[in-house]
Order: structure tokens, then sequence, then C-alpha cells
């Protein structure tokens, strides 16, 4: 039975994986202000995945989805790994602390979407000189007016999808995996 358990739930990751790399290339542009900065909802498959299964799985699926832009746009990669590690990491963590309530999974999104906008920002003031006729100190001016509210939007998106979806995705894998149910999030 474990090894059935087993099983399942790497069939289940590599969905998750084959999800978060197709739904990658979604983009859409989310802020007038900067509409060559687009969102791609990877990051909601990468967070479920994250909390169903765990941090480890989570980070997981989201360096696996960003594979193919490593090759093609390395630095791009480089910055949306890092800044969907910083959310699904801590907000895995602070969800299993808290015995995967409701409360435990807003508090550890929080968390991990201020972590990912912090990083965001400064991997920016880093990494967007390397690749672009763009100084650092062009960086800097456009943290406040176009990267925090950019990343800001984004990482509200992200949330509020990953808040509604949480519950009927753990009540699916909850049924398919065959773990036990603990009931928080179902009536949620």
């Amino acid at each position: 039975m474990n090894s059935s358990i087993n099983t399942k739930r790497i069939a289940l990751a590599g969905l998750f994986t084959a999800a978060a790399l197709i739904i990658r290339f979604v983009e859409v542009p989310i802020f007038p202000a900067a509409p060559y900065l687009k969102f791609d909802p990877s990051g909601i498959v990468c967070l479920i995945a994250a909390l169903a299964f765990g941090p480890q799985l989570g980070a997981g699926v989201t360096i696996l989805s960003w594979v193919p832009d490593m090759f093609l746009d390395p630095f791009g990669a480089l910055m949306g790994v890092l800044n969907t590690l910083c959310l699904v990491i801590p907000s895995a963590l602070i969800y299993d602390r808290s015995g995967r309530t409701r409360a435990g999974s807003v508090a550890g999104m929080a968390v991990g979407a201020i972590l990912a906008i912090i990083a965001s920002c400064a991997a920016n003031l880093v990494i967007t000189p390397l690749y672009s006729a763009v100084s650092v100190e062009q960086v800097v001016a456009m943290i406040i007016p176009i990267l925090l509210p950019f990343n800001a939007l984004k990482m509200a998106i992200t949330v509020v999808a990953g808040q509604v979806l949480l519950s009927p995705c753990m009540n699916v894998l909850t049924a398919q995996t065959g773990a036990p149910h603990d009931g928080n999030l179902s009536h949620a």
C-alpha cells in the first residue's frame, strides 16, 4: 500500500511539473506602466504543489518548470526561479508547521509573497544590468514606480488564486493519494 501511495504521489508530482511547465508559457501583461513585465500563472501550480507535497517537491516543480527558459533566457529564468522559490518554500514550511490550517496557508503565503517581492527587486539590481543596457541607477529608479507594484500585483494574484484553489485541490489530492485527510481546509 505504501508503494502505491508513493507511486501516486510521484505521478501527481509529475503532473504538477508538467502543468507548471505548460502554463509557464501563458504570459499576461498585468501592469500597464510596464507591459514588457508579464505575469505567468505557473507560480500558482508550484504553490499548490508545495503545500500539498512539501517544500522540496514545490522547489523541484519550480525549478523544472523553468528548465526550457534556462536555455532561452537564462537571466529571466534565474529571476523567475528565485521569485517562485521565495514564495513556495516559506509558504509550505509555515503551512506544515501550522498543522496545515487555513490560517497557516494565509500566513505562509503572506510571508512568501513578501520575500518574493523583496527578492525580485533585489535581483533586478544585480541581474538586469548584466543583460540589458540598463544601469543599476536606472533599476533603482524603477523599483518604486514599476518593480515593486508589478511584483506586488503578481504576488496578490498568485496568493488569492492559491487560496481559492487550495481547498479543492487538497480534497482531490487527498482522495487520489489516500493520505489521511485532516479536514482543516475542506470546510474553510
